[in-house]
């Protein structure tokens, strides 16, 4: 979609600003002049009139150095996407860089909306009740399989979903690389062994071998996927179709009332 189609254009604030020349305001000639002005400052103030660098002056580098950071406010300018000013761009970026890694456990739990793991079990409960659980699938491989049987597992797989499956669902699928290293150990123990040390042909063929399978599987990025179905089930859904004896007689008129007291929450 074009940025500069009127009628799909999203404005950047509420208040109007005057436009130099373009779309670009008197905020966008500040921001881009901003850097060569605290180069300008940084050299005069800052920097000794005495200072030399491979034999110039600095004070002799100003402009050059001042020419170079407006030219990346002007970058900058240029990049800053239409939804937003320049000037509320750049304070994002100091926002960003400037705003904490690390939050505490509430702020955590705020966020990621779990209140707690139960790792013995192999659940995770949120703070709104719901239990998740990840069950890991081990599929089988297809990489020799014809087209015929990949329809055929596909169709088998969209059959399951839509009959069987009544409940919403997440597959979710992890990327780790192969680890080579580990692979190739035996080998390199290998050489180490009296039969292969007393052999020298056969040391250079594991030695050959090591270096060959390295590289191929540097060349190729292999890597290990792990796939997971991921339930979520809360306590609405695990509930009895009928009614416990505390649930009906916390109906009744009068000792109603008191039941519903005493099962509170406290």
């Amino acid at each position: 979609m074009n940025s500069r189609d009127a009628t799909k254009r999203i404005p950047k604030a509420i208040g109007t600003e005057a436009q130099l020349f373009g779309t670009y305001t008197l905020t966008d000639v500040a921001v881009g002049l901003l850097p060569g002005v605290a180069v300008l400052l940084l050299m005069q103030v800052v920097a000794p009139p005495s200072a030399t660098v491979a034999g110039y002056a600095v004070q002799s580098l100003t402009l050059p150095l001042s020419g170079v950071a407006i030219g990346v406010g002007v970058i900058f300018v240029y990049l800053t996407p239409p939804y937003t000013s320049s000037l509320d761009w750049l304070l994002m970026f100091v926002g960003f860089h400037r705003r904490e890694r690390d939050h505490d456990f509430a702020a955590a739990k705020e966020l990621t909306r779990v209140e707690r793991i139960h790792s013995e079990d192999g659940f995770v409960e949120r703070t709104d009740g719901a239990l998740v659980g990840m069950v890991q699938v081990t599929p089988p491989t297809m990489a020799l399989a014809t087209d015929e049987q990949w329809r055929s597992t596909a169709k088998a797989f969209q059959n399951f979903l839509n009959t069987t499956v009544e409940y919403p669902i997440q597959i979710f699928s992890t990327t780790q690389d192969f680890p080579t290293a580990e692979y190739v150990a035996q080998y390199e123990q290998r050489l180490s062994d009296p039969d292969v040390q007393a052999n020298p042909q056969l040391a250079a063929l594991i030695e050959e071998y090591i270096a060959w399978y390295t590289t191929e599987m540097d060349q190729r990025k292999m890597t290990i996927r792990d796939h997971y179905i991921v339930v979520p089930v809360t306590p609405a859904e695990v509930q009895f179709e009928r009614e416990s004896v505390t649930q009906q007689l916390a109906k009744l008129p009068v000792i109603g009332l008191l039941i519903q007291a005493w099962l509170a929450p406290r």
